[in-house]
């Protein structure tokens, strides 16, 4: 039976939540490279000093990216997952499977059950990428974590069904119907759930306020424009 997790849904306490709080801590990982190895490696599920080195990987990398250079690519991106071909080809990445990538995003929070196929999956990314270390991981976590949420951001937006333009659009949504509709984190020693559904809090806030607003806004704007 699933343990029920406490709700915030106050505006005011789910951003000082994000500023103060902690997020769950995920065990380290000393055995073979996959979907647990990945959560180990990356910013989204450390904190402290060690979520800050792990930061700055993933930010260097969004630091060699043009977001203008990401819209404009996108504007012509096509097929499944086309943000995400986006960014493997800005990245230099061209051995990279779109599928693997929204395989682990899938399996990628901790609270989802484990799954071989999402294992082999991070193996194939890692392999893809390099050797499996924090950089490697760095790249793989910039991947997964814009699968879902920039799809969601891009449909969200063509729900509208309003007047625009592209930009407009995005902002509109990411205020009215945002893609991240919560995110966890650790309160007095137990595990609470964020309504993050509120103006401004679209790409969080605090240490793991999102680090590729920019980037994700370019590229689904591109893929909204791509198909004006």
């Amino acid at each position: 039976m699933n343990r029920i997790v406490p709700l915030i849904t106050d505006p005011d306490q789910v951003r000082a939540t994000l500023i103060d709080a902690p997020v769950p801590a995920v065990p380290a990982v000393d055995g073979p490279v996959g979907i647990a190895w990945l959560r180990a490696h990356v910013p989204r599920f450390s904190t402290g000093s060690e979520h800050q080195r792990l930061r700055a990987l993933v930010t260097a990398e969004l630091d060699r990216l043009s977001p203008a250079d990401l819209r404009e690519r996108a504007r012509t991106a096509d097929g499944p997952l086309p943000h995400v071909r986006v960014l493997t080809q800005a990245l230099g990445l061209q051995d990279i499977s779109v599928d693997a990538v929204a395989l682990v995003a899938a399996h990628y929070q901790p609270f989802e059950p484990d799954n071989p196929l999402a294992d082999e999956a991070v193996a194939e990314l890692v392999a893809a990428c390099g050797a499996a270390d924090d950089a490697t991981a760095a790249r793989i976590c910039l991947l997964v974590q814009a699968c879902a949420a920039t799809s969601a951001l891009v449909a969200n937006a063509r729900e509208l069904n309003a007047p625009g333009t592209a930009e407009e659009l995005i902002e509109r949504t990411m205020n009215e119907n945002p893609p991240l509709r919560s995110t966890r984190r650790v309160v007095d020693d137990e595990i609470v759930e964020l309504d993050m559904r509120h103006p401004g809090l679209g790409f969080g806030a605090g240490p793991h306020a999102c680090p590729g607003r920019a980037h994700a806004v370019a590229i689904a704007t591109g893929i909204i424009e791509g198909s004006e």
